[in-house]
């Protein structure tokens, strides 16, 4: 509607298509061993190009090292690199000279790679939307591509810390900055029950941007996974007393 109206269109034509890649498979792992686990996804799918997304320029740096270490042909991606610097690892991911780049989410906004097969998260980001547009980076071939987010506690406070200690908008009241850090909240905490959730992947997520589907894709790990039901109603009396 905004569109229409800033345009000026007089009857266009309109096409609403939905949020869903049916070629993505979804997969939270929980994971205490992050580097080794990435690196073996990483060492697995050697011929495949991919993006690695990290929290901070620090993990994207450890992990780049790690790589490199181990013989990965890599580069990465953040803010703290010279803009030469950036424009020419930007440019050896793109031409697949080198398959892998490791970044923070500063990386993929207008990148037309349509051959990356996977896009890890080394940590989880703050919001189901930034995690579904970084993910959505893979398989925009219309072919299989995996997208799977490396799940630790600690992940949470690093978010939490990044919401508090985030840069101020000066123009803001004291009130609307306290709404925006509810809306943050709210965000973090639906992005966290993603990794906790059991139900299908995909659902969780279509619904969480208001589409409705069958509650089963089966291309995303929990579609795949049985799971063992468990009455805890003793344990959960006992944690609420």
């Amino acid at each position: 509607d905004d569109i229409i109206c800033i345009l000026g269109l007089n009857d266009p034509k309109i096409m609403i298509t939905g949020f869903d890649r049916k070629n993505l498979y979804f997969e939270v792992k929980k994971s205490k061993h992050k580097d080794i686990d990435i690196l073996e996804y990483v060492q697995n799918h050697s011929g495949d190009s991919g993006i690695i997304y990290c929290a901070t320029r620090k993990n994207v740096d450890n992990v780049y090292i790690m790589l490199l270490n181990n013989g990965i042909a890599a580069t990465r991606y953040h803010a703290g690199l010279s803009n030469e610097v950036r424009k020419q690892n930007q440019e050896d991911f793109i031409y697949d000279r080198k398959p892998v780049i490791v970044a923070t989410n500063a990386f993929g906004m207008g990148i037309d790679k349509s051959n990356v097969r996977y896009v890890l998260h080394y940590n989880m980001p703050q919001c189901i939307e930034n995690y579904y547009q970084e993910a959505g980076r893979a398989g925009r071939d219309g072919e299989p591509a995996e997208c799977i987010l490396y799940y630790a506690p600690i992940d949470n406070r690093t978010n939490r810390f990044l919401i508090e200690n985030g840069e101020e908008n000066e123009e803001l009241d004291a009130i609307t900055k306290q709404i925006v850090m509810e809306r943050d909240w709210e965000r973090l905490r639906q992005m966290t029950f993603y990794c906790y959730t059991k139900e299908c992947l995909r659902h969780y997520i279509l619904n969480y941007f208001g589409e409705q589907t069958s509650g089963y894709c089966g291309n995303c790990l929990n579609c795949l996974t049985e799971f063992e039901t468990v009455d805890a109603t003793m344990e959960a009396k006992a944690i609420i007393d």
